[in-house]
């Protein structure tokens, strides 16, 4: 039973799981979302490598992206980008998370003695560039490794050239799409076109 949301939500929530979709869900499948994912070895709904989306235009009106767009290479995140847009109905959300490259070389170079867990029980310090290598700008530890790096004005900028306006930052602590809250990530929503009375959906 899901807590926080009336029967009817419920209802509508599940009516239109096929409307939301949650792009490399690896291990984190989310519920009333379609969860997609290139691995079959993965509990998702669909199994496919994007790009391109295998979806109708306007299809869909939110799609997420957590930890996904950084294992692309710099033209081919485009070019997901863009495809995120067409199967988006005008107003419908994209939600993008990708490490934060500036926050996590800030904290490098003024050797704050942070530490990262990954996977479980294994602790590595971020004093040493080694492991930023290891764990963020090449990622080494995981099958996919990262193809590109973004801070938040690069992502924005990526969003904007595929056709999105109306930023808002993610809460990269609470944010409830988010798997886990964490220091090393930023992330924006941005929407298929501008609504003034959006606010703070």
């Amino acid at each position: 039973m899901m807590t926080g949301f009336t029967d009817a939500e419920i209802q509508e929530l599940a009516a239109t799981v096929h409307k939301r979709v949650n792009v490399g869900c690896g291990r984190y499948a989310m519920g009333y979302w379609t969860n997609l994912d290139s691995d079959p070895m993965v509990a998702a709904t669909i199994h496919a490598e994007v790009p391109p989306m295998p979806f109708d235009d306007g299809a869909l009106d939110h799609i997420w992206a957590c930890h996904f767009l950084e294992h692309l290479d710099y033209d081919t995140g485009q070019e997901f980008l863009t495809e995120c847009y067409r199967c988006l109905e005008p107003g419908g959300r994209l939600g993008i998370v990708v490490p934060d490259t500036r926050e996590i070389v800030r904290r490098w170079y003024n050797q704050t003695g942070d530490a990262v867990q990954y996977p479980e029980y294994t602790w590595w310090d971020i004093n040493d560039l080694d492991n930023i290598c290891h764990l963020f700008l090449y990622s080494t530890i995981q099958d996919s490794p990262h193809r590109w790096s973004y801070d938040q004005d690069t992502l924005a900028r990526a969003m904007a050239q595929a056709g999105f306006v109306q930023f808002k930052l993610i809460d990269k602590y609470r944010d409830p799409r988010l798997a886990n809250g964490a220091w090393y990530q930023v992330g924006l929503d941005g929407w298929k076109e501008y609504r003034p009375e959006r606010g703070d959906e």
